[in-house]
């Protein structure tokens, strides 16, 4: 089991819950969208990372609070991927629900963490509830390149990852010269359009999530739920696939 996108810091007694998942061999990247949760999955990976099982995380900027953010909270997260080198950039995205969507707000809050994961050579964890096509058009002002022709994208170069992917066929084969990543998550199957589109994408860029941030459940019972989202998605790509 690997959940590419799951907020740990969120769930319920995240503690012994981490340490059940671990025990499970249920690996993970803990993702964290605001400062608060920042502190939280680096306390987690402090008490719970070794050599032979890292503790993956991401630190970024969520859509929804991209109107609250200032320059002490850029150099905040600046801080927190200059401490852990192996940490992703994100959650970081747009989201036409969320204010500082039409202003341009949550473009520059984007762009500025574009350019740390250029910078710091990171992935970029991408939330994504609106213009998929504009995303990449920011990737691009940000200075994020595309392959030309028949030539693969560079391993070196970070990554965009789509997560809780929801685009359709014409923005995957655009997507695809980045080097972009797919995180599919259960709703990733309810649009016809995003189905039909997972065929065109390498196995090789496809990874699973649950996107769990909430639950009433005990940390074993929540295991049990977890286990049975990612496997429901697994099904649901392999028939895709078929």
């Amino acid at each position: 089991m690997f959940d590419f996108h799951i907020h740990i810091a969120r769930l319920p007694q995240k503690k012994q819950l981490t340490k059940l998942l671990l025990e499970r061999n249920y690996d993970f990247i803990a993702v964290s969208c605001e400062p608060w949760e920042w502190e939280e999955v680096a306390q987690l990976k402090k008490e719970f990372s070794t050599e032979v099982k890292p503790f993956k995380v991401t630190y970024g900027i969520h859509p929804m609070i991209a109107t609250q953010v200032t320059r002490h909270t850029l150099a905040q997260l600046r801080k927190n991927l200059e401490d852990d080198e192996h940490a992703m950039v994100g959650e970081a995205g747009i989201d036409k629900r969320y204010p500082g969507y039409d202003d341009g707000t949550q473009d520059q809050i984007f762009l500025a963490q574009a350019g740390l994961a250029l910078e710091l050579k990171r992935d970029l964890q991408i939330h994504c509830v609106g213009d998929y096509m504009h995303v990449l058009k920011l990737l691009e002002e940000a200075g994020f390149k595309a392959s030309q022709g028949q030539d693969l994208p560079s391993r070196e170069a970070p990554r965009p990852i789509f997560h809780r992917f929801g685009g359709d066929a014409n923005f995957v084969k655009k997507a695809l010269p980045f080097g972009a990543l797919f995180s599919l998550h259960e709703d990733s199957f309810r649009k016809k359009s995003t189905a039909a589109a997972l065929s065109l994408i390498p196995e090789s860029n496809v990874f699973f999530e649950t996107d769990a941030d909430e639950s009433f459940l005990e940390p074993a019972e929540l295991i049990e739920e977890l286990e049975g989202r990612l496997e429901s998605v697994r099904c649901s790509y392999a028939k895709c696939r078929e």
